[in-house]
């Protein structure tokens, strides 16, 4: 298995609409120099690789998370990609490290998806902790807009009040992100005194959800009015 099917197996954060395709119709490579696997339902790929390409997973030979990641830059848009990269450096579970990112980078610089992997290089952040946090903040930073930190805690003295999945700290602009999940009475609930709770140190809070990745830049154009008001 490589590009997105490797992907599905090693669980790195795919877009809904390519996950369902992996799924569906897997992508099966063989070395460079075989035959390509032709047979309905299925994509086949002859790839240059390295033993340290191949990993094994639920005894399913697959491409390594770090050569999925470089495959991917083919297909993905660079905020999806630094979804990924933003998985492998994760702090809690690093897959790799941003040398590695580096290092495979070069490898295939010049080809496919370059200029995308090395935004996504750039772009990574090990403090991230979901792929739609990460589409936004890359979105945040391709606008020209300030680097957001990710997954900040905020204290009220030394007790915890919140931890914010973006935050500018001059401007006391806190973005989240709410899921499905945020839907469920009981995490609404929560979530109305988490952000009162912010508001009353003085924090400012606006919320993004799926729907407004449908309409960027008004997005966009909320965050900087919410910016422009920090620095009148």
């Amino acid at each position: 298995m490589c590009g997105p099917s490797a992907a599905v197996l090693l669980g790195l954060p795919l877009p809904a609409s390519l996950d369902r395709a992996a799924r569906e119709s897997p992508t099966i490579g063989v070395p460079s120099g075989c035959n390509r696997i032709r047979r309905p339902g299925v994509t086949g790929r002859a790839l240059t690789v390295e033993a340290s390409d191949i990993v094994e997973v639920e005894g399913i030979r697959c491409s390594s998370p770090l050569r999925t990641w470089a495959e991917l830059a083919e297909a993905l848009d660079v905020g999806a990609l630094t979804a990924i990269s933003d998985r492998l450096l994760s702090r809690r579970d690093p897959l790799a490290t941003r040398a590695d990112l580096e290092r495979m980078h070069r490898r295939f610089l010049g080809g496919r998806g370059s200029r995308r992997r090395r935004l996504a290089v750039d772009f990574a952040d090990d403090r991230a902790e979901s792929p739609r946090e990460s589409e936004l903040r890359v979105l945040l930073i391709q606008a020209g807009l300030p680097v957001p930190e990710s997954n900040v805690e905020i204290f009220d003295g030394h007790r915890f009040v919140a931890r914010v999945d973006l935050l500018y700290r001059d401007a006391r602009l806190v973005i989240e992100y709410d899921g499905d999940y945020h839907r469920d009475p009981r995490q609404w609930s929560r979530d109305q005194s988490r952000r009162a709770e912010l508001e009353s140190l003085g924090y400012r809070v606006t919320v993004v959800t799926a729907r407004d990745f449908d309409a960027p830049h008004a997005l966009l154009m909320r965050i900087r009015r919410l910016l422009a008001r920090a620095h009148p």
